[in-house]
Formats: structure tokens, sequence, C-alpha cells
């Protein structure tokens, strides 16, 4: 049998926190609308401690909503992510709230033109990134 592989995909980016099964969820609704499947990523660096519970846990919740999960470590995160959405064809990134101006999300939604970033409160909403530049006031954060 020759599986063929989706032309694009949705990818959703998580660390190794309970909280990033609320990205998961969002990002289904966002795959469902684009009809493309879903995939969750996490890298981290080698070396540094991981919450192995969580990633468990963060596994689980992608099986649940039909998404394949992969791990990854690196010294260089950002390239390691570029890579992966390159690779894989995503369309569609569905993150966290980037944490300043000189976050891995900025750069990558400066560099990575042809693929649509959405990121996800912490209480759960869903926000499509529409200007490429870090402001606080765009992200619903407080100043």
């Amino acid at each position: 049998m020759n599986e063929k592989m989706p032309v694009y995909n949705t990818l959703v980016l998580v660390t190794d926190q309970f909280a990033c099964e609320r990205i998961i969820k969002a990002a289904r609704v966002i795959a469902d609308l684009s009809n493309t499947p879903l995939q969750v990523l996490s890298v981290m660096r080698p070396g540094v401690p991981a919450n192995p519970q969580a990633l468990e846990h963060l596994f689980g919740v992608a099986k649940e909503y039909g998404a394949r999960m992969t791990v990854e470590f690196s010294d260089n995160p950002q390239s390691a992510i570029v890579h992966f959405i390159r690779d894989n064809r995503v369309v569609n990134a569905i993150t966290g709230m980037p944490d300043g101006e000189d976050s891995i999300l900025v750069r990558m939604w400066k560099t990575l033109l042809n693929v649509q970033f959405f990121t996800v409160s912490p209480n759960g909403e869903l926000h499509e990134v529409l200007e490429r530049e870090y402001r606080r006031e765009l992200l619903g954060t407080p100043g």
C-alpha cells in the first residue's frame, strides 16, 4: 500500500507545560476549517530538564484530538521549528503567546510569510496574527 502524504498540514507548537493543552484544542478548529491534518511539535534543548508528566499528558491530548505529536531536541529551537515547518508543508501554525519582541515566535512571523500564524491566549482565545510585528496591545496582554 502506498499511503499518500497530505499536501499541507496544521502545526501546534508546545512546550512541556500542562497548559499547552489549550493550544492543541484550539488548533483542532483551525485544522478542521482548513481540512488539514493536525501535528504537534515540541522542541527541547538538550540537557535542559523536561517535564515528562506534562509531555505524556500532551501526547494523550494530541491523540484525543487526532494529532500526531513529535518531540525534537535541538540547540537551535528556531532552526528546528523552521525546518519542521518547511519539511512538513505547514500552512497554519498555532502557538501560545510570545514573551516579547525578541521571541522565536515573533521572528518566525516575520520570516515565514507563507505560514498563517495563530496565538492562543492563556484563557484559550484563538487570535489570528494579522500584523507580524510584536505589539502587546494587539495581543491583548497588559502593558
